[in-house]
């Protein structure tokens, strides 16, 4: 097990918080801690609006910074499950960023 580092980029939508963490409860997975702040300045994230095709507006977006303690296998399952969610824009580890359904090889956020 590694502790490992997920950054979120989602929409201000009520309850969209409870269900992220809502999926980490239901699978037994434990946060270690989460940050939430409301994204101001869009400049580092161009390429999603960019890539999806998308503009984001102030208030509208903000970031969610998740620690958690998984193992690889577990981190791409976690990866995939909450880039199902409706709320969720992007998500990324280390590794690898998905945007709506889109994996990439690199880490963007």
């Amino acid at each position: 097990m590694i502790q490992r580092k997920l950054t979120l980029v989602m929409e201000n939508k009520p309850g969209a918080l409870a269900r992220v963490v809502g999926l980490f409860h239901q699978r037994g997975y434990n946060i270690d801690s989460l940050h939430v702040d409301p994204i101001e300045d869009f400049e580092p994230f161009r390429f999603i609006e960019d890539e999806l095709g998308i503009k984001f507006q102030v208030g509208e977006v903000s970031r969610l910074t998740i620690r958690t303690t998984v193992g690889d296998k577990l981190m791409r399952q976690i990866l995939r499950q909450i880039n199902k969610l409706i709320e969720v824009i992007a998500v990324s580890d280390d590794e690898s960023t998905y945007l709506k359904g889109v994996l990439r090889n690199e880490n963007l956020l």
